[in-house]
């Protein structure tokens, strides 16, 4: 080989590393605020039976024509994932913009300031997401994705995560834009599913949970950070009460129902107004075998059987 012709590939080798170089360090396109996480260990699976769920309503229930254009599709009882399906290339270590869903995040970090005295409790008589941020900001000293990370984020070891930055000089918000894994928006789900409480430890002070489930507008749709069930557009009211969800972007929605310790995560790129957000939760609801039946409503012993 010629001194000419190895200059030529040892220059070509070059601009290989370089561009293997750069696309592995390059720097995010936009400025972003870093969530510190744990090691982003997986969660506990169990079979559906086993927590006391009819497997076979969950599959049908993944056919339903509400559930069209499916992304993720997970299941969560008493902390354990008992159903999971994803599509569009999507999987439950893809990142995802929850949108609205880190107003729940807000909500929950607002809960540990007031009960470690960062926050006064006078501070929480409406949900203002931007005043909330900067009052936390203001009382810690130091930036809103820092005192997330610490008090809740790497508490529940979830995968690091991060808050799109507008643009210019505007504040990191924090009612949006919060990217992090599928599989971890279950370890939210599972806290908030469970009054406050992971994995055995109560993260969030007893009663905070409850706390944001109490209406802050006056057609009580609205909780403190989270959805309440008159919010929802559905073609029945949900199967059970005591119901409250997060509504994300597009058909994205993460139904909690305490009394049953069970969470749903529904994701759908088709984003629709008329979609049913009642319909996909009460058929998992409705599967689950152990539930008590609602006041009101008769059970199919009592239809067949009157006065039973």
């Amino acid at each position: 080989m010629s001194r000419r012709i190895a200059l030529i590939v040892c220059g070509a080798l070059l601009l290989v590393a370089a561009g293997f170089w750069m696309s592995t360090h390059r720097q995010p396109q936009s400025p972003r605020d870093l969530i510190g996480g744990g090691d982003g260990g997986g969660l506990p699976r169990a079979n559906p039976l086993d927590e006391r769920i009819d497997d076979a309503a969950l599959e049908r229930a993944v056919q339903d024509p509400s559930a069209q254009g499916l992304q993720a599709f997970l299941v969560m009882r008493e902390g354990h994932i008992v159903f999971e399906r994803y599509g569009a290339g999507l999987s439950a270590e893809s990142m995802i913009d929850g949108g609205a869903f880190a107003q729940a995040l807000l909500a929950l970090a607002v809960g540990v300031a007031v009960n470690d005295g960062t926050l006064p409790p006078a501070a929480v008589q409406g949900f203002d997401p931007n005043m909330l941020r900067a009052a936390i900001e203001t009382g810690t000293q130091q930036p809103y994705a820092l005192y997330l990370s610490r008090k809740l984020w790497s508490r529940l070891n979830a995968d690091p995560a991060w808050i799109a930055r507008p643009a210019g000089a505007a504040a990191v918000p924090a009612d949006c834009c919060l990217h992090a894994r599928v599989l971890d928006w279950m370890r939210v789900a599972s806290l908030l599913a469970d009054n406050g409480r992971f994995e055995g430890k109560q993260l969030i002070p007893a009663g905070w949970v409850q706390r944001m489930q109490r209406p802050v507008s006056l057609d009580a749709v609205r909780g403190f950070g989270v959805e309440l069930a008159a919010a929802a557009h559905g073609a029945e009211p949900f199967a059970t009460r005591d119901l409250f969800f997060l509504r994300g972007p597009q058909n994205w929605r993460l139904w909690l129902i305490p009394p049953l310790k069970l969470a749903v995560l529904f994701g759908a790129a088709a984003s629709s107004a008329t979609w049913d957000e009642t319909r996909l939760p009460n058929l998992v609801i409705r599967a689950v075998s152990d539930r008590p039946s609602e006041p009101g409503n008769a059970t199919d012993l009592q239809r067949l059987v009157p006065g039973h």
